[in-house]
């Protein structure tokens, strides 16, 4: 894999077009960033990790002819030292719509698709990170989606239709397939934003593990429809957002929410959040986790640190109680 990006981006940046065309060169961006993080619950865990590196190259708004284009990989500790090819994606644009062909993540949920670089918590919500259509299954899936935006940016929606089963695996011999949509309105009041959505999705499933939805030992085959119902109001002191997600899986539901609020006071940022997931297995402790968080702006999020404390509340005490020291840094 590391030599198939490595000749990959040498083709790209030599490539006969790119260098007789200074246009396109300087509508191409390339630029990655770095997460470092220490976590631990001060007894008997504590880590050190590279909790992202992503590297991307990708067109910008106004690469010419309609054409646009991404490639993004991910090195993590978690991933066990490899690299992992995340986005490869090419896209057309012709007035309103634009057509996306390629793999990518299925448009679902609001906070999937904020950059994890700028959510004010060092993670998404467990319930985001679960339901999503692929979020066990490698997040990416293979397909095509058209995107409809107004001039005004008012009203934007999205509909796919993608293979189903995410990108740790391919199938020679699929029999499942997966459609999913998401519209939203984003309405402007005063010098504010306000934004709200919902997506739906439909899967025919075909022999998925889904992980920490059903057992391990259980690989799912059936009807698989979510839903998810999204908002989020932003002023330039402080943002608040909140979302629902369902899955149901022939009549067994899985579903979460979450309430996540940041004050920001110069380059200083205060987060608050309560979150909360349901899954389809008996032996878990379903109960809510808070996140109480600092985050400092050195130079806006290209250099951030974070100080991070998530935990439960059973019994009128503190559980799974963890602490992490984030910092961020971009290349470029």
């Amino acid at each position: 894999m590391k030599q198939f990006l490595i000749i990959l981006l040498i083709v790209i940046i030599h490539s006969p077009l790119l260098s007789q065309n200074n246009k396109i060169i300087n509508n191409i961006d390339f630029n990655g960033y770095a997460q470092l993080r220490g976590t631990s619950n001060f007894n008997d865990y504590t880590s050190f990790s590279v909790r992202r590196l992503k590297l991307w190259i990708k067109s910008k708004p106004d690469f010419p002819n309609h054409w646009s284009f991404k490639i993004q990989t991910l090195f993590s500790s978690f991933t066990q030292e490899k690299i992992i090819l995340q986005d490869v994606t090419v896209g057309y644009k012709t007035g309103l719509f634009t057509f996306n062909i390629g793999q990518f993540v299925p448009q679902f949920s609001l906070q999937w698709f904020q950059p994890d670089f700028l959510i004010p918590s060092i993670e998404r919500a467990k319930a985001v990170n679960i339901l999503v259509p692929d979020g066990t299954l490698g997040v990416r899936d293979i397909g095509v989606q058209t995107s409809f935006k107004t001039k005004n940016n008012l009203l934007e929606t999205h509909l796919g239709v993608f293979n189903g089963y995410g990108i740790k695996e391919y199938r020679f011999k699929n029999k499942g397939y997966m459609i999913s949509h998401k519209s939203q309105l984003n309405i402007p009041i005063a010098n504010n934003k306000l934004k709200v959505g919902y997506s739906l999705q439909y899967r025919l499933a075909e022999e998925l593990q889904l992980k920490f939805i059903f057992p391990d030992s259980i690989n799912y085959s059936g009807n698989d429809f979510r839903y998810n119902l999204f908002a989020m109001f932003t002023s330039n002191y402080f943002e608040v957002q909140a979302e629902y997600l369902n899955a149901d899986f022939d009549g067994k539901k899985a579903y979460g929410y979450y309430l996540l609020a940041a004050l920001n006071l110069g380059k200083n940022q205060v987060v608050l959040s309560w979150e909360n997931y349901i899954d389809i297995i008996d032996e878990t402790i379903d109960k809510p986790y808070y996140r109480i968080g600092y985050n400092y702006l050195f130079n806006d999020h290209k250099l951030m640190l974070s100080l991070d404390n998530y935990f439960q509340i059973i019994n009128n005490q503190i559980e799974k109680y963890s602490m992490s020291i984030q910092l961020q840094i971009f290349i470029f």
